[in-house]
């Protein structure tokens, strides 16, 4: 014969109620009638919405927590496709930096109209790849990089390049080539000022790509071996002789400049060294010997690239400068001077009281002053090894360049 649920609920009922009425109080009494509070908190059902509600918290709180740690390892996923995509955008986008755009002969034309083929096909699988990215940093690089291009979209429109709707780009030859052809209303100049030297897009693209394929291989430091230069076949001129002759002047731009190369692989070494370390108020001394050691291989750059002929190296130089004076107040809060002659100067006991937060924020992070310094870095580094072949470069079949270096493992793709 079974028992209702109704007879067991009143059966237990009872007891407690026996147990409850043999006691006259006390510790015991206390126990007991928690033990029937708890019975009817279970009875009723609200002792089982209690418990419901306190493990949906804890696994909001379990997820919140993972989501942290997967958004702080998002810019590490390792992501084959779109660093591939930004090597090939690399080799593209240098090599419209270094074409003739004065020279308006139909050989050169079909030149010019290829090269920008080229690149707008690998600016499109990068953009592709970049879309389905997992990490982080591949996006907002990526992002940046459309940015750049949408905020001339104009002058693009009016040299046959235009938007779709998946951020990749068209290219209508035919408007290129009469682009190109065109001396009366300039349009030839604006493919110039788009793909031609420093500053252009194109420019741009050689950095941002440069990023991309830096965090797309796992966070692969630039100074690993599968970024090292390809080899170092070719031939430079090393000559530094120059006169007023404006042939002369010209190639004062393609000089190269090994003192100012060795400084820039230098610097570098020691910006990546502080961009990777666990910076805390814990290890200030250690923080200290590292933010030390930059300043003096920064001060060695700039005091390098201040002898330079090479004009192109002078112009990088420059904007490195601009980027650590731009940020003279944060530099100033740990006890860092911007000198007058663009330098810096650290004051051991000041940089140590003060919060080594400001330290991180300067060295850390996609868009951080370390960031900024890094791309003009290895602009300085590319233009001062690379000199008059930088216009006669190679590739190799894995993705690099042969070009003359000193040695140096700088540079994060070619």
């Amino acid at each position: 014969m079974g028992i209702s649920l109704n007879g067991l609920n009143s059966g237990m009922a009872d007891t407690y109620s026996t147990l409850l009425g043999g006691m006259g109080g006390g510790d015991d009494a206390g126990g007991v009638s928690s033990l029937l509070g708890d019975y009817a908190a279970i009875k009723n059902g609200s002792y089982g919405k209690m418990m419901k509600s306190y493990y949906a918290k804890l696994k909001k709180q379990e997820a919140a927590e993972s989501g942290e740690t997967d958004q702080k390892n998002a810019g590490k996923v390792k992501d084959s496709a779109s660093a591939s995509s930004a090597a090939a955008l690399y080799k593209s986008a240098s090599a419209l930096g270094s074409l003739n755009y004065d020279d308006r002969s139909e050989e050169n034309i079909d030149k010019i109209t290829d090269s920008v083929s080229a690149f707008i096909k690998d600016y499109n699988s990068l953009m592709k790849n970049a879309a389905k990215s997992e990490n982080t940093t591949v996006q907002k690089q990526a992002e940046s990089l459309y940015n750049s291009y949408y905020s001339n979209y104009k002058l693009f429109s009016k040299i046959g390049i235009t938007l779709n709707s998946d951020r990749t780009l068209s290219l209508d030859e035919d408007t290129i080539k009469k682009a190109l052809a065109d001396t009366e209303h300039g349009n030839g100049a604006t493919v110039k000022t788009l793909f031609g030297g420093i500053g252009s897009f194109a420019d741009k693209a050689v950095n941002r790509a440069s990023q991309i394929y830096r965090a797309a291989g796992d966070g692969e430091a630039v100074t690993s071996s599968k970024a090292k230069y390809a080899g170092v076949s070719g031939s430079s001129s090393t000559s530094t002789s120059g006169t007023s002759s404006t042939k002369d002047k010209d190639k004062n731009k393609t000089v190269t400049d090994a003192s100012s190369a060795a400084a820039a692989n230098t610097l570098y070494k020691s910006i990546e060294k502080l961009s990777s370390m666990n910076i805390s108020n814990s290890n200030k001394d250690e923080v200290y010997k590292a933010f030390s050691a930059f300043v003096e291989d920064y001060n060695d750059l700039v005091n390098n690239t201040n002898k330079s002929a090479n004009s192109n190296v002078v112009n990088q130089a420059n904007y490195l400068k601009n980027i650590v004076s731009g940020n003279k107040s944060a530099f100033s809060r740990i006890g860092v001077t911007v000198n007058s002659d663009k330098t810096l100067s650290i004051d051991e006991k000041k940089f140590k009281d003060a919060d080594m937060s400001s330290v991180k924020n300067l060295f850390t992070g996609a868009y951080s002053t370390a960031e900024k310094m890094t791309d003009r870095v290895n602009q300085i580094y590319r233009y001062a090894t690379q000199g008059d072949s930088l216009s006669k470069k190679t590739y190799d079949n894995n993705g690099g360049v042969n070009v003359p270096t000193t040695n140096s493992i700088l540079d994060t793709i070619v």
